[in-house]
């Protein structure tokens, strides 16, 4: 029988599960950590499968009830309950117990919360539609639907870690229900800072009975609170709201845990031996996840929030069923870095090419920008120079859009047609090459090698920007040759 030794050393993991095989597995991750005398909060999520979207089939769920489209939304919850039955059951566990157990759960807290909302006649009912998070709310019990499968994991999870039998060990799940009801119209950052707080007093009732709490990261909302607050980011940022409180108490460490090895220099469907990032610190790490559609997305950007980094709290990002460490994210920046730690190219891409003799009044700028807003377009990347301004934007906008913009710029600089001092012009299939790193603005040989390296192989760059001048440096080049400069500046920087 293993001892329980106290200790104020606190992790709080963030599980993201691929399969049914993994959480099942997953208690032997807190029991490792118990052995060390580490105390532990859980954050789980549902497990995932490719093959079947549950909160899309959830959501669909809610839209048929909320039109009154009874008999199709029964259709819908009864393939969503046989597909999790296949895969926790059929695959994983033959367990009776268990088979039983998820059974109840899908008639308890599906099943009868929905008929209940059906059969709830009141004024103050509340239908499941996007502005109030597909959450219902009868008599006097709110209930999100889309939220009820990572409601079912938390459970299964409290389940599995008590069936193991060991004395000391035991797991309760942490109530979130009515969490939000006082934060009507806050501010973002007082949201963050108050669901923080009320999180910690629910997980603290919970490790001062030396059990292990488990949350189910799906955080139910009203109109004007969750939704419109911190967006649809709920796993990654109920584990940083939980641990900026717990921080006042214990030695925090976040553990972002998920099947991959950490953030990787490359996308390794590119690079095949990309280069583990060991220890990045923040600032450098947000600027990776901020890219757009790129592996690191494995991350969410949101979890590197002003509010740990104040407090000091460590990010690990890996798989615990490797023997890979993955990656430390810190406050300090890696003093063995040697610039660029990350390379990746986004393709799709639209290069805008402006020239006017009039550029370098002041109010120019302003009034490009104002006939790009008009269209609802999204500016990525932006580069100047006394005449010209060439700005990059995606590859989603139609001909005709991108042909009235241009004749609007025109407008605006007074510019009949284009010739070679004065037009207005855009070029598709385009891509940009990020390469991100720390220490790039005293690197002054950082830029000079990456466009020597890309020249060296007739690689043109149209377009160039050193990002936020410390940490990222931006190319614009020909779409066909992104994958063929990825592996240049990757072997030029990194391997």
């Amino acid at each position: 029988m293993l001892e329980k030794l106290e200790s104020q050393q606190l992790k709080v993991k963030k599980w993201w599960w691929e399969n049914a095989a993994e959480f099942k597995k997953s208690p032997e991750n807190v029991i490792l950590d118990f052995k060390n005398s580490i105390k532990q909060v859980i954050v789980v999520s549902a497990v995932r499968s490719d093959s079947f979207n549950t909160t899309d089939n959830l959501i669909n769920v809610a839209e048929l009830l909320n039109k009154w489209d009874l008999d199709e939304a029964y259709e819908k919850i009864v393939d969503i309950e046989e597909f999790h039955k296949k895969v926790l059951i059929e695959k994983y566990w033959e367990n009776e117990e268990i088979k039983n157990f998820i059974t109840n759960y899908f008639i308890d807290n599906l099943w009868r919360k929905i008929n209940d909302w059906i059969n709830y006649k009141s004024d103050d009912k509340i239908y499941p539609i996007k502005d109030n998070d597909y959450t219902i709310w009868y008599w006097d019990e709110s209930f999100s639907i889309i939220g009820f499968w990572e409601e079912l994991s938390a459970n299964l999870q409290v389940k599995l870690i008590n069936n193991l039998d060991i004395d000391w060990l035991k797991a309760k799940k942490v109530d979130l229900n009515w969490i939000v009801k006082w934060l009507e119209k806050e501010s973002e950052s007082v949201v963050f800072e108050k669901l923080s707080s009320e999180i910690r007093n629910r997980v603290e009732e919970i490790l001062e009975l030396n059990e292990v709490p488990i949350i189910s990261w799906y955080i139910p909302g009203f109109k004007w609170w969750i939704e419109n607050k911190i967006g649809r980011w709920y796993s990654d940022a109920t584990a940083a709201m939980t641990s900026v409180w717990l921080w006042e108490k214990y030695d925090v460490t976040l553990e972002i845990q998920k099947s991959v090895l950490g953030m990787l220099s490359a996308d390794p469907r590119i690079i095949s031996d990309a280069k583990l990032i060991e220890s990045i610190d923040y600032l450098t790490a947000k600027e990776i996840t901020g890219v757009r559609w790129s592996q690191a997305k494995l991350l969410h950007s949101q979890v590197l929030r002003k509010e740990l980094l104040k407090k000091w709290i460590n990010v690990r990002l890996f798989d615990p069923f490797s023997h890979s460490k993955g990656t430390l994210i810190t406050k300090n920046k890696n003093p063995d870095s040697s610039g660029v730690e990350y390379i990746w190219a986004r393709d799709n891409i639209i290069f805008f090419s402006i020239s006017s003799w009039d550029m370098a009044d002041s109010w120019i700028l302003a009034k490009v920008f104002e006939a790009v807003k008009k269209y609802n377009i999204s500016v990525d990347i932006v580069s100047t120079s006394e005449t010209e301004i060439s700005f990059t934007i995606d590859n989603w906008i139609k001909n005709e859009i991108l042909d009235s913009l241009v004749k609007d710029i025109q407008k605006q600089l007074d510019i009949e047609e284009n010739d070679d001092i004065n037009f207005v012009k855009y070029e598709k299939n385009k891509a940009l090459l990020f390469c991100i790193g720390q220490n790039l603005a005293q690197s002054t040989w950082a830029l000079s090698k990456a466009t020597t390296a890309l020249a060296l192989e007739n690689i043109n760059v149209e377009l160039m920007s050193q990002w936020s001048m410390e940490r990222s440096m931006v190319f614009g080049i020909d779409a066909y040759n992104k994958n063929n400069a990825i592996e240049i500046l990757h072997k030029e920087f990194i391997k």
